[in-house]
């Protein structure tokens, strides 16, 4: 029996592109212990983000920059060209179907080279382990259990920011190939959300050429952005922003932009030299000042920050100078479903002005994904906080993490067993949703967890 077999295994749970990397360098780096990526769907490595069946949905991210290792930054753009052909340039945005091609294909080089990989499409619905304990007890839907040495939660966005709303029964999910065969001419259709998922949605209505009139709504009714390559202005230095002062830091910021933009820049040069800051900004953040900047700065933070493909951005104007879509803002007070037609009640920003009642025969469900996780409907999560060895954080953008990715438990001490990655980082990183800083975490939790793991395995017995 080899050395792999004769170890206790560890699970990654999830198999999306958090779960599927840090399964990989785990095996990499632990050559002589199983690791078991856990992934319920059919296939692993695409997840939600990447799951797609509609070939014209597009990365938001040129292909130069989504590479999914920080050495190689290469590797997707060679890949792509292989699949697509020469004419690929780093800078095209590439379809999402082919990076999630690219993912599964990682894995299975990853499974070639590595015998201790293996997938296994059984459900984690919970997980026990007894106090002190360094080891977890895996209980799958079949009912089987599995002892594991470590844990790693990686489930990735489940669900989306509407799902946990009074409303949602009426909703259709805007990521289900279905809800547009649902779609019929001539019908009106209201979209919740204007963000990426709704330009992704209410294009995809245009192909079809189905719906008479479609409204997008949010309740600041902000757009992203278009992507721009970096400007050949050098941008600013933004080590003079206060850690811990956020209307100062603001002011800095804009000054920075307004400084930078004066010079030929574009603003979008002064997000990006941000971008490796941002962590240690929001850890800095006292408590009172990261609960206006969820309140106040981040919907605008979001639509600069998370841009989106240019030609993608183009067609989506087009359609609003056109007048076949409308933009409302408000807060959504009401639906009804009055004999199969659905009405919307929605609160507009000024207190003093009516509410405006919006009627459509369908209502798409665009909204971001779900960030608190006790409103996430999932067995393994549900009970991961009954136990209380996942809490969420303050202001429930994902849950308690210690700085090494142990999950920290209901009192207060981070677990030995229990580390998390993917998106419930975003409470302590703030940014954890993209390619390129995910694709770090994966690697630096990966190192971290082998290394301890190594080191127990040196500990002699009875010490």
């Amino acid at each position: 029996m080899s050395a792999s077999q004769t170890q206790t295994p560890v699970a990654v749970i999830g198999g999306g592109f958090s779960g599927t990397f840090t399964a990989i360098h785990l095996a990499l780096r632990l050559p002589d212990r199983p690791v078991i990526l856990f992934e319920e769907s059919p296939e692993a490595g695409p997840g939600l983000a990447y799951r797609r069946d509609d070939a014209h949905a597009v990365l938001n991210i040129p292909a130069r920059r989504m590479s999914a290792y920080q050495d190689e930054p290469d590797h997707f753009f060679k890949f792509a060209r292989r699949v697509l052909g020469e004419q690929i340039t780093p800078d095209d945005f590439l379809p999402r179907r082919i990076y999630g091609d690219y993912i599964k294909h990682c894995l299975e080089e990853a499974r070639k080279n590595c015998s201790n990989l293996r997938v296994d499409h059984r459900a984690v619905i919970d997980v026990q382990t007894n106090p002190g304990s360094s080891v977890a007890v895996l209980t799958l839907k079949d009912q089987t259990a599995l002892m594991c040495s470590r844990v790693v939660l990686a489930t990735g966005n489940q669900g989306s920011a509407f799902s946990s709303s009074l409303w949602a029964q009426h909703t259709l999910p805007a990521r289900k190939t279905s809800t547009f065969d649902q779609v019929k001419p001539g019908e009106t259709v209201l979209v919740i959300g204007t963000g990426l998922t709704m330009i992704d949605a209410v294009l995809e209505l245009e192909r079809r050429g189905t719906p008479a009139a479609i409204h997008a709504i949010s309740r600041n009714g902000l757009l992203p952005r278009p992507y721009q390559a970096a400007s050949r202005v050098a941008p600013p230095e933004l080590d003079e922003l206060p850690d811990s002062d956020l209307p100062r830091s603001l002011r800095l910021f804009r000054q920075a932009v307004t400084r930078h933009t004066s010079e030929g820049g574009d603003w979008r040069d002064v997000f990006a030299a941000l971008r490796p800051a941002t962590p240690s900004l929001w850890q800095e953040m006292s408590s009172r000042d990261r609960r206006k900047f969820l309140r106040f700065i981040s919907p605008f933070w979001e639509v600069h920050r998370h841009q989106c493909a240019p030609e993608t951005f183009h067609k989506f104007q087009t359609l609003i100078d056109e007048g076949k879509l409308d933009l409302k803002r408000g807060t959504i007070v009401s639906v009804e479903n009055r004999d199969g037609r659905l009405r919307l009640g929605l609160a507009p920003r000024n207190r003093a002005a009516v509410t405006r009642w919006l009627d459509a025969d369908h209502i798409i469900d665009a909204t971001g994904p779900a960030r608190d996780i006790t409103t996430i409907q999932h067995p393994l999560i549900t009970n991961l906080l009954r136990r209380g060895f996942l809490v969420p954080d303050e202001f429930r953008l994902g849950a308690e993490i210690h700085h090494d990715y142990r999950a920290v438990s209901r009192d207060g001490f981070p677990l030995e067993w229990l580390y998390v990655t993917g998106p419930m980082l975003r409470a302590r990183y703030f940014e954890a949703t993209a390619v390129p800083e995910l694709r770090l975490h994966t690697a630096a939790l990966a190192t971290r967890l082998a290394s301890e793991l190594e080191k127990t395995a040196r500990v002699p017995a009875g010490v």
